[in-house]
């Protein structure tokens, strides 16, 4: 039924085991809250652990009604970009917020699932630039030993295959192989891949569930070709300072110094 959820090893084949998983995460999930044009969004998220989530979000009217929105998996990923123009959509009753925006300052186009609206807050959307971290949860994924440096690819799906896409966050992407680290869901036993990439337009981590890797065997260099459901996480200031590991030695300062842009 929502076979995103397989990316982070688990199945949820019914509508049955849907409703279980959302009931279960509402239980056990941080609960957030985010006030919205007079109704009031409850988010709760469920940490399995290494970096494994499942979010649901509940919607309470401005008459009190309270009635289950939306429920969705989730991965926290490890590194941040930076995502600048930018523009959010809600969909308040459907529990969804969808981020559009372009890395860097460049022309490479991303368009995001938001997880953690309720959680950052309205504070966390005043600036003019967005710190993110991107992760695609992949369908399917297949590993290749293309040439290093052929078969970049960052597309939206329903143009690379428009009878799979079935979320306007759907990406087709393929890129090679940075590093890679076996992963293990806490409450499933499923056994995953966390695999950084470089799609040569950006540098993105996936998550991919064992069973639904194919090809040849992963490996650093290879090429990592998938369709992947695209989600991430607005990074507030105090997540970033969390972050903030120092300056890199092997950085020239000169370098350093031509990111400095002066906004007028």
């Amino acid at each position: 039924m929502e076979h995103k959820f397989e990316a982070i090893g688990l199945e949820v084949p019914s509508e049955k085991d849907f409703n279980h998983l959302a009931e279960r995460a509402g239980d056990q999930g941080e609960p957030t809250q985010l006030c919205r044009r007079g109704a009031v969004l409850h988010g709760r998220c469920w940490k399995l652990g290494e970096g494994l989530e499942v979010w649901t979000v509940l919607y309470e009217s401005g008459t009190g009604d309270i009635f289950y929105a939306d429920c969705r998996p989730g991965f926290r990923a490890r590194y941040a970009q930076r995502i600048s123009p930018w523009a959010l959509t809600e969909y308040d009753e459907d529990g969804e917020a969808i981020v559009h925006g372009y890395c860097d300052g460049t022309e490479t186009e991303v368009l995001f699932e938001l997880q953690n609206l309720t959680e950052v807050g309205p504070e966390g959307f005043r600036a003019h630039e967005l710190y993110v971290g991107l992760c695609g949860l992949a369908y399917r994924a297949r590993v290749s030993a293309a040439p290093r440096g052929e078969g970049a690819l960052w597309q939206p799906l329903e143009e690379a295959a428009p009878s799979r896409a079935a979320h306007e966050n759907d990406w087709s992407l393929a890129g090679r192989v940075i590093s890679f680290k076996p992963l293990r869901n806490p409450l499933s036993g499923g056994e995953l891949y966390w695999v950084y990439l470089d799609l040569g337009r950006l540098k993105l981590e996936v998550l991919i569930n064992r069973r639904a890797l194919r090809g040849e065997g992963l490996a650093i260099g290879a090429t990592l070709a998938a369709e992947v459901w695209l989600q991430g996480h607005v990074l507030d200031r105090r997540a970033l300072l969390s972050r903030y590991e120092g300056r890199d030695a092997a950085v020239p300062k000169s370098e350093l110094w031509s990111h400095l842009r002066r906004r007028n």
